[in-house]
């Protein structure tokens, strides 16, 4: 339980919250599971798509019981139908760094209106820090309204790039990156890459880094930052 304050909350933040909560536990306890696991790396990928499975199965369950008639877009599907609501699920967002015992990774539920996000909520699992936002009503982290950075000189700046595709790919992402450490160098800024897009998008919104760059990355894993980043004023 993060803890937050549940009575001026909307009923439909309070249904994504009560959903998640259900998880995060399970999710921290099974990330400290990873580092006891003295095995082979299959077996540590079937450890973690079983942890992913867990938390798309719950949510899902709890999320279409609470609203029957909505659709559900886990990881990434692009079903749409006009004026029909869809949860936007990513259940295991940083599963890189979940894998190899790094502790920064995030759940991220949003709501989705004829290609607009109404609601959007990433927790931090390990850090006890829950961002959402609602249109029009701001964006929060806990219970304190965030914003985005103010600085305004580069050299004070932090720059933060997230590619999956560093991943594999190494041909992909070579030009776009050295543009961006050179400008970097120039200006005396840092630049800092998390491995996790919800919690960079959440970072950014709450003027934790100032610049985020991404390349290829899909639709779903957009939309909560798009929202918690306007209604942070970025």
């Amino acid at each position: 339980d993060f803890g937050l304050d549940m009575s001026n909350r909307s009923p439909l933040l309070n249904i994504i919250f009560q959903s998640l909560n259900k998880v995060t536990r399970g999710v921290v306890r099974d990330f400290g599971e990873i580092e006891n696991l003295q095995v082979s790396p299959n077996s540590l990928e079937r450890f973690v798509s079983k942890t992913k499975n867990k938390i798309s199965n719950s949510l899902l369950s709890d999320l279409t019981k609470s609203r029957p008639d909505w659709g559900i877009k886990i990881n990434n599907n692009s079903d749409y139908v006009k004026d029909k609501h869809y949860w936007i699920v990513d259940s295991l967002n940083g599963r890189f760094n979940f894998l190899h015992g790094l502790p920064h990774f995030a759940i991220s539920v949003a709501v989705e209106l004829n290609n607009e996000i109404l609601s959007a909520v990433v927790p931090d699992p390990i850090r006890d820090e829950f961002y959402f936002a609602e249109k029009g009503k701001g964006s929060f982290q806990n219970d304190r309204r965030i914003r985005v950075s103010k600085r305004n000189k580069l050299k004070s700046c932090v720059f933060s790039i997230f590619d999956e595709n560093t991943l594999n790919n190494k041909k992909s992402i070579t030009n776009y990156f050295e543009e961006i450490n050179i400008l970097s160098y120039q200006s005396s800024s840092v630049t800092r890459s998390f491995g996790s897009s919800a919690l960079s998008f959440a970072w950014l919104a709450s003027g934790k880094i100032d610049c985020l760059f991404i390349n290829k990355i899909n639709k779903n894993q957009i939309a909560c930052g798009d929202l918690l980043i306007k209604e942070a004023g970025g």
